[in-house]
């Protein structure tokens, strides 16, 4: 039958072709609000490129010590204490225990003479920190400790810095600067740092070690200063001299008719070493008024020199007890010392 119309009515779809027109209508509005859901999202964080890390500051030109002169040094990440020492050569030294709990691998020998006595140890790389980052430095041990207060010792040639001022006591007034030229010796192994003095017509090497209280000289030293200078041991002087490791050696007081001057020091007396690396047999004896140390005689001496001077002189802290500090300038290259007038020298 055909379908009839009806003035002023629309015919109403069917079921069957409204259905497929709201999906088509749902799927152009999701289309169509898709664009803005993804422009509403955050953009995915980029990962953060990993920072780098913080250089440690550079240490400071100048370390001054005090006291004990002990100074920390982290050494393959852990902490240890030092004494510094102007009077010690080489590569730094730890105590047995130290080496064991730091569990070092030896890989070199390593040997110490003190005159008849020797020391046997080794030696082994390591990364010490003195505060600017990691950097190579050998360290040496032996069966004996190194220290009786710390970990170890470390020569003062081996601080990085440019400057080390021992501060051996408050300063008094009117100091004046002593100036002396920095000598090395011994080689890179066995660096040693001092100055050098004038005697007869050889120079003789001086370390200041201000850690023991007298001059120290060994017995071929003795025997070359005793004939350039006149020189004697005083009745009754024995003594012993206590050496790296704690080593014991055997002294006698040497004094001078002509004594030494190193600046405004006049150097008098030293403590021989009379059984290392030799016999003093040059240097006699201060005989009961002896006219060479009597002022008013005019000293005119007929011995000839004899013996040599070494790289093992040392100068004591009664030396400079006038001193109140001893500066290393290694970038001068020279040692100071600040020291008040000096006191008169002995008649």
């Amino acid at each position: 039958m055909a379908a009839r119309r009806y003035r002023g009515m629309v015919a109403a779809p069917s079921p069957a072709l409204a259905a497929p027109a709201l999906w088509l209508a749902a799927l152009l509005l999701a289309a169509s609000a898709a664009p803005l859901a993804a422009q509403a999202l955050p953009p995915d964080p980029q990962p953060s490129a990993p920072r780098a890390p913080v250089p440690p500051e550079a240490l400071p030109e100048e370390l001054v010590l005090e006291g004990d002169n002990i100074v920390t040094v982290t050494v393959n990440g852990v902490p240890l204490r030092f004494e510094v020492s102007a009077d010690t050569f080489g590569t730094a030294l730890v105590n047995p225990g130290v080496a064991a709990r730091l569990m070092l691998l030896p890989e070199a020998r390593r040997g110490w003479q003190f005159g008849p006595v020797s020391v046997e140890g080794v030696a082994a790389p390591v990364l010490a920190d003195f505060g600017a980052g990691p950097v190579p430095l050998s360290l040496s041990w032996s069966e004996r400790a190194a220290s009786a207060r710390a970990d170890g010792v470390i020569g003062v040639h081996l601080l990085p810095r440019k400057r080390v001022t021992f501060a051996l006591h408050p300063p008094a007034p009117g100091e004046t600067e002593q100036r002396f030229p920095m000598h090395r010796a011994g080689g890179r192994a066995n660096t040693r740092i001092g100055t050098e003095v004038t005697v007869g017509k050889k120079k003789l090497m001086v370390i200041f070690a201000a850690q023991r209280a007298e001059n120290l000289v060994t017995a071929p030293a003795a025997n070359f200063i005793a004939t350039h200078r006149e020189g004697g041991f005083e009745p009754g002087s024995e003594g012993t001299a206590v050496m790296n490791f704690a080593v014991e050696r055997p002294t006698r007081m040497m004094r001078l008719a002509e004594p030494i001057l190193l600046g405004d020091l006049v150097i008098e007396r030293f403590a021989v070493r009379i059984e290392d690396y030799g016999y003093p047999r040059q240097v006699g004896e201060i005989a009961p008024g002896d006219p060479r140390f009597d002022r008013n005689h005019i000293l005119v001496s007929r011995r000839k020199g004899k013996g040599r001077p070494d790289l093992l002189t040392r100068i004591g802290r009664d030396q400079i007890a006038h001193c109140s500090s001893i500066t290393y300038d290694f970038a001068a290259s020279e040692i100071r010392l600040s020291c008040a007038a000096p006191p008169p020298s002995e008649g």
